[in-house]
């Protein structure tokens, strides 16, 4: 494939990862503040906000800061340096916060007007003064701690910072109390046939913080947490040794840098700065708060606590292949291929096939990736019975995802112990790849069944995240299925011929694919690229399209989050169309359409287009061959392009806007979530739902 030169390289066109993430987080944020979502989950979008907030703190903002010190005038990804990156990160996420609460202001009195009342302590009666001290000494006191002078306040946990005078003392002293996770947010004061009244933990202790210091006074108190550097490389280890690794590396977070602080606005500048100069951050790390802290916790917590299904979406049922959810599951995908799109379709025919398989005499092996599985997994339980009964299980359990690490070392312990062959991972690269393979003899004869998929195995997910899965006992794919897992396992085997693998296969052959277009289109022939994902960052697949949309290429790009190219720039990135859909479910699918000169290919993957994924993991993209699936994926890209309810554009400024609207209004997530069978077969007709 020809290469671009470096002066014919998109400059213009080309965003900062760092802030076209925050550009992301400020589309989540507008939903909250959208009437037409119900007002528990414009609460829920709050909590979503600070949640994705966290983690970039978490992950992304400590690289900002260290980049901008030791070489700030380097140039970074967006043709800025990296001092000029940093402010504007600072600055970004000080814009968010800032309407962060005053959206909360705004949800909290509409709480209020529909009888869910957060109350202060100074309006109490005394029939609620009653109920919040015994609270206190039954629930809460108990489970409190006030931390040693030398401890690490645990990270994201709130504190409460006392200041204490005491008897005979010239000069106060500070103290910290640490809230557990484990406690509710909010308790319930009382409740009346109009209202109920809720109170925030952090309140409650502060009104009784005399009980834990009854030898001192208690002149001032305030409530804080701070956020640590989370991001560890591995120290080098071998195969073996992963999984120790992964513990030490773990034991790290504990106590890494604090790289913010954030505390209550009624703190006193004498107790800020102490916090500021004790975790050793500068100005720009530290924020007071106008409001509660961790709107994250209270958000989801007041979601859960409030059964108020007039404040909700209104619950639709997924799908379901009843077909799927017999004993002879296997022998249907035998005779078709199944696609699935969740949570439209439910996710219950994967978990019912791994629980039939580990029952089935006729079954011989399953094999199966795991990145992340749920607290409780189905998947995990039927993988265990089918070890226990004998079959011959392997499970690639990824160490090293992220914030799950301990979770998954948790399950592939038990796998273990179950009788599985578990493999943790490899050093410096993760497996990110959504496959699992069942193998059966019958009658003498091998017959395979793969599921191919595009987000994790995780049942709570499922119900949440837009993902596809194919079942489908396609012998090109079957086969290949095998051959990817004796790589897993370190054999030399036959190369992949229909599954493309990451880091060898996958950037490659998504240049080639573009190239085609861009040839197709210079010899006249039919052409167009759609491609869904969750984020695009990597400067090669950019340049490509980039250049075949000069050619005359359509590109249309549906992704939701991180999008580092900006379309319809003249001489760059004409002919490109950026899109962003977020709204009820998180748009999590990997989908993408090749018009192929009037023959198009449809393909599906785990990957998105980032550096990462093409790079740094193990990733598999899959053709989509059976006609009626292939259709179906196409009609769920149409219908996404075309809604004009929750999808925006991206302009060529960079930024972001609301379609508008036309007669018939398209919401694409609310219509897959009453007719996605419809759409699915093209029986869908827009027009008619308006």
């Amino acid at each position: 494939m020809e290469t671009m030169q470096k002066s014919q390289r998109p400059k213009k066109a080309l965003q900062n990862r760092e802030l076209s993430w925050m550009q992301f987080n400020r589309r989540v944020q507008m939903e909250a503040d959208r009437t037409h979502h119900p007002l528990l989950e414009r609460a829920k979008f709050l909590a979503i906000v600070t949640s994705n907030l966290d983690e970039f703190v978490q992950v992304r903002y400590g690289r900002v800061l260290d980049k901008a010190e030791r070489k700030p005038d380097k140039k970074v990804l967006g043709n800025i340096t990296a001092e000029n990156l940093r402010k504007k990160v600072n600055k970004e996420i000080l814009r968010q916060n800032n309407i962060q609460y005053l959206l909360y202001e705004g949800i909290r009195s509409e709480l209020y007007l529909h009888g869910v009342r957060l109350y202060p302590v100074f309006t109490m009666t005394e029939e609620q003064r009653a109920r919040e001290l015994s609270l206190f000494e039954n629930e809460i006191a108990p489970n409190i701690k006030v931390l040693a002078e030398d401890a690490q306040p645990a990270q994201k946990q709130l504190h409460i910072c006392v200041k204490l005078q005491g008897k005979g003392r010239r000069k106060a002293r500070f103290a910290i109390v640490a809230l557990p996770t484990s406690l509710p947010r909010l308790y319930e004061l009382s409740a009346d046939s109009e209202n109920r009244y809720l109170i925030r933990l952090e309140e409650i202790v502060k009104h009784h913080l005399e009980k834990l210091f009854p030898k001192d006074t208690v002149e001032h108190a305030a409530a804080f947490r701070i956020l640590r550097n989370q991001h560890f490389d591995l120290e080098e280890c071998t195969q073996e040794t992963l999984s120790e690794a992964v513990k030490q590396m773990l034991d790290k977070r504990h106590t890494g840098k604090v790289v913010r602080l954030e505390a209550e606005e009624r703190m006193s500048e004498e107790m800020l700065g102490m916090l500021t100069e004790r975790f050793q951050i500068k100005l720009e790390q530290r924020y007071r708060a106008t409001g509660p802290l961790d709107l994250n916790k209270l958000m989801m917590g007041l979601y859960g606590m409030v059964k108020r299904p007039d404040l909700k979406y209104v619950p639709a049922e997924p799908v379901v292949y009843e077909e799927l959810m017999e004993e002879d599951a296997f022998e249907r995908i035998l005779q078709r291929d199944y696609l699935m799109y969740h949570p439209y379709h439910s996710f219950a025919p994967v978990v019912n096939l791994l629980k039939q398989a580990a029952k089935d005499p006729c079954v011989r092996s399953i094999q199966m990736t795991l990145y992340r599985v749920s607290g409780n997994s189905p998947i995990v339980a039927a993988l265990a019975d089918a070890a226990a009964a004998g079959k011959d299980v392997f499970v690639l359990m990824e160490s090293c995802a992220r914030f799950d690490e301990d979770n998954n070392l948790f399950w592939g312990e038990r796998l273990s112990r179950a009788g599985c062959k578990v493999c943790y991972g490899f050093p410096g690269i993760k497996t990110h790849s959504k496959i699992a393979l069942i193998q059966r003899e019958v009658d003498g004869q091998w017959q395979s069944v793969v599921h191919l998929g595009t987000g994790n195995y995780h049942d709570g997910t499922a119900k949440l995240y837009t993902d596809f899965g194919l079942l489908t006992a396609d012998e090109g794919l079957t086969a290949d299925a095998a051959a990817f897992f004796e790589k897993l396992k370190g054999c030399e085997t036959a190369s992949l011929e229909e599954l493309i693998k990451a880091p060898e296969a996958l950037q490659t052959t998504i240049l080639h694919l573009i190239e085609r277009e861009k040839e197709n289109a210079e010899n006249g022939l039919p052409s167009g690229i759609i491609a869904k994902m969750n984020s695009m960052c990597d400067e090669s697949i950019m340049e490509a399209l980039c250049q075949a949309a000069r050619a005359g290429v359509r590109v249309q790009l549906i992704i939701r989050g991180i999008c580092c190219l900006i379309p319809g720039i003249p001489g760059e990135s004409d002919n490109i169309e950026v899109y962003s859909l977020v709204g009820r479910n998180l748009e999590h699918a990997r989908a993408f359409r090749f018009e192929n000169a009037g023959d198009a290919e449809i393909y599906l993957s785990s990957a998105d287009w980032m550096g990462r994924n093409l790079y740094k993991r193990v990733e598999l993209m899959f053709p989509v061959k059976d006609p009626a699936c292939k259709q179906a994926v196409e009609n769920v890209l149409r219908l996404q392009l075309s809604d004009n309810q929750q999808l925006r554009v991206r302009l060529p400024d960079g930024s972001y806007s609301l379609k508008e609207e036309e007669a018939a209004p398209i919401d694409a997530q609310d219509i897959l979530l009453h007719q996605v069978q419809a759409v699915f077969d093209g029986t869908f007709d827009k027009g008619e739902r308006a």
